[in-house]
Parts: structure tokens; sequence; C-alpha cells
């Protein structure tokens, strides 16, 4: 990444979270993110009212797109012209990014939301480097085997309950040697979708079908009490404005009751897990 930063898979710490912020590749981030909120606003007014209008100052993101970033340069080296995949998109200025630090990359996008199309259509027609946009189910791609050298697939899974169908595709059409970048929060409370449990499933389900770049334990009840590790607690700490749920805390915790049963802390402690995996050959 050229800023010194070690981005291990598995958890975060909150000493390599803060390294990561202070990181030349972050900053490069920003200053990219920032200009390409500000040229597109227009185009992603509606789209920002569902979800979030600066998705790179968020928790999870801020260690989520440089550590894919960092997988992403170590697994291109060797691909002159590499085809990857952004799985469960969204819009955010991550692919453009991509596209604009690795000019031969051909950069997909591909999300169920059937409103993206014209929004992609009208931000590449701003962009100098586009990139590519299908409308599809992550459970059934729209791509033939062995299309992609590398998947990334950015906190989409731990709201989906059929991973093993996608993580099934992902094999499909990730070619033999390939890359697959997987990154999902994880509930420590279990008051929210990923609670440890699912995440271990989740976990074994990844290891069957791909090689993870390092052997990272699925105890996670020793991963997420270590000490140092990253939380929305720790994210709190640093900036209140990176949490996501805006408003009345109580009526905040009065939903989490009604969903869960439970009247739990605020905010939710979560962490993010992620990880980098290889297809095995053959």
């Amino acid at each position: 990444m050229g800023s010194g930063v070690a981005l291990s898979d598995g958890i975060p710490s909150v000493r390599s979270y803060r390294e990561v912020l202070e990181s030349g590749i972050f900053k490069e981030m920003e200053v990219f993110s920032n200009r390409f909120l500000s040229e597109n606003h227009v185009a992603l007014r509606s789209y920002t009212k569902k979800w979030v209008r600066d998705p790179l100052h968020q928790w999870s993101r801020q260690w989520e797109y440089p550590f894919v970033f960092n997988k992403v340069q170590q697994a291109i080296v060797s691909q002159p012209t590499p085809r990857m995949l952004d799985a469960g998109s969204g819009i955010t200025f991550f692919p453009f990014f991509l596209k604009s630090k690795f000019d031969a990359a051909d950069v997909h996008c591909c999300d169920c939301d059937t409103m993206l199309s014209n929004i992609y259509e009208a931000i590449n027609a701003r962009q100098e480097k586009r990139v590519k946009f299908s409308t599809s189910d992550l459970r059934a791609l729209p791509f033939g085997e062995g299309t992609f050298h590398l998947i990334y697939c950015i906190s989409v899974l731990e709201h989906i309950d059929d991973y093993e169908a996608i993580i099934g595709e992902f094999d499909r059409v990730l070619a033999p040697g390939g890359v697959l970048i997987v990154t999902f929060d994880v509930s420590l409370d279990g008051t929210r979708e990923m609670e440890p449990g699912k995440a271990i499933m989740l976990m074994e389900a990844l290891v069957k079908r791909f090689t993870p770049h390092k052997d990272i334990s699925l105890d996670f009840s020793s991963l997420v009490t270590g000490p140092g590790v990253f939380t929305t607690l720790t994210a709190r700490d640093i900036d209140p404005a990176l949490l996501p749920w805006k408003g009345s805390t109580f009526l905040h915790r009065v939903k989490s009751l009604i969903r869960t049963g439970r009247f739990g802390p605020w905010p939710p402690p979560l962490t993010v897990f992620c990880l980098g995996l290889t297809k095995r050959d053959g």
C-alpha cells in the first residue's frame, strides 16, 4: 500500500485501524471519494437517501476499502488485464477508484437493485475511467465459468441467509487460482444479523471451496474478546459520526427489543471480519 500498515486478515485491531486512517492510500481514497460524491450528487440523490451519503466514512468501511484494495493490489500483479467483480456493489466510489488505479483492469459491478442501472449510466457518462454494471441476483450470476480473476464482496453476506448458493456462484465464475475477498460484520451480542455462530458457518462454507490466505481460527469467541479488538464501541470513541444509527438511542433500542426480544446495549457491539481466499486448481 505504500503506507507501511499491515492489513491482516481477520478482525482488525484498534491500533491498525487508526494507522490505516493516517495512511497514504486512505487519504487518496478520501480525495477521490469526496470528488466522486460532489461530481455525482444529482445522480446519487435518491440512492443516498436509502443508504448513506458518504460510504467511505462509515465505521467498518474505513477498514474494508483499504483492506480490499491491498488484496487487489497483491492479486493482480501477475495479470496484465485483470477482470474483477464487485459483488453486491450498490453504488460507491470504490470500483471507480480501482479503475483509476488499475487502468488495464476490467471492473464489473453487480447488484439485485433494478434502480441502479440508470444511476451507473449517469455516473459513467461523467467518468474518464468507466466500470460495467449488471442487475443480477448473486445466486445466479450472468457470467460464464471462470470469467473473473478476482471477486470482492464487501459487507453483503451478513444480510443474506442463502450464502452457500452465493459462494457456489463465486466458485463457478472465478478462474482457477483466482482470488475471493470477503468482508462481513459480526454481532458480538447476537442482536444483529451475523452472530458469532452464523459467522462460523459462513467461514466453514467458504473454506470448503477456497483456500484462505491466512490460517484463521474459527473460534470467534476468542477472536472478538482479544485485547485491542476494533468494534463499533471503539469507532464511537474515535468519531461518533462513523456509526450509521442516527436519532433517538431509546427508539433504536426499542426497535431492537421488538426485533430480537432483547433490550441490548447501544450502540450494538459489532466488529468486522475480512478475509482473502484463493480458488483451488482443479
